[in-house]
């Protein structure tokens, strides 16, 4: 049994299904409340209901699993906490999982993840790689990029009603996106490719910036045009949304970090020790699509 700790997320659904396929037993830890259960549990999936803040819920979620897919992120969602869900959550979680006596744990992280970083997002997530690092399992630490499609579906947002693609800051920094379907088939060769034990990989898909991502879009749509968020509004919004929306001023304060640059990094070096698996970029993201310029 694989547990896949927010595996009704954007990632975790990535990654569940391709778990399946694989012949794997799964078992889903989440709230249920951003992302709803499916009224039915697929073949191979079995889904607990629980809570990252609870010690309790933990124990019961790593139970009879032999490996853990550590998928939830607080960053995106305006009733959490990265403090909540990907430091405290994620620790809680890797001591639950090594107390009970999981073998191997893969723990997604974001590219600058350090003690000291910029944004508390990423000290969030170097307090989670620490601990997996000294839990006693086996390990692997997965570092992405922004997610393309998270992207994709905030400067998509008014493009039907308002013919309007959103580009935050200049438009002109380049920023490495790794996209879910990119980032879930790593996830799956970790929990079985001995030369991904205990390494921290950092993967990309595609590095762009916010103006040729709006262009691709606006392309595929045949319609709309660019409305820029400039950094200055970014900068405003990181300090004075703090007392009422901690979720709007983490947004600024992250914008202003890709906006210095650091949001960018070399990926091909890791792409090139796993050929076999197809780099999903932008195009491929954009084609894939239900409706054009939307995520699918």
């Amino acid at each position: 049994m694989i547990l896949v700790a927010g595996g009704t997320g954007r990632l975790g659904a990535a990654i569940v299904p391709m778990l399946v396929a694989g012949g794997h037993q799964v078992r889903v830890l989440a709230r249920g409340a951003s992302h709803a259960f499916p009224d039915k549990a697929g073949d191979g999936v079995e889904h607990f209901r629980g809570d990252l803040t609870s010690d309790a819920d933990c124990r019961k979620a790593v139970a009879g699993c032999t490996a853990v897919v550590f998928a939830a992120s607080g960053f995106g969602i305006k009733d959490s906490d990265p403090r909540t869900v990907d430091r405290d959550g994620a620790i809680r979680l890797v001591r639950a999982a090594a107390e009970a006596g999981v073998g191997r744990m893969v723990m997604m992280s974001m590219r600058g993840a350090a003690p000291h970083g910029p944004i508390e997002y990423l000290r969030c997530k170097a307090a989670a790689e620490e601990a997996v690092r000294s839990s006693g399992m086996a390990w692997t630490i997965i570092r992405i990029g922004v997610l393309l499609e998270q992207r994709l579906e905030n400067m998509t947002r008014p493009l039907q009603s308002k013919g309007k693609v959103l580009v935050f800051g200049s438009g002109a920094v380049p920023v490495t996106y790794t996209s879910v379907q990119d980032a879930a088939a790593l996830v799956v060769r970790a929990l079985r490719d001995p030369t991904l034990q205990n390494r921290v990989v950092e993967w990309g898909s595609q590095t762009l910036t916010g103006t040729e991502v709006a262009q691709a879009v606006l392309s595929r749509a045949g319609h709309g045009s660019i409305r820029r968020i400039p950094a200055a509004a970014e900068r405003l919004m990181s300090v004075a949304a703090r007392p009422f929306s901690p979720f709007l001023a983490r947004i600024g304060r992250a914008g202003l970090w890709e906006e210095s640059g650091a949001a960018a990094f070399e990926f091909g070096p890791a792409r090139g020790e796993f050929p076999d698996i197809p780099v999903t970029g932008l195009q491929q993201v954009l084609e894939a699509a239900g409706q054009p310029g939307l995520p699918a």
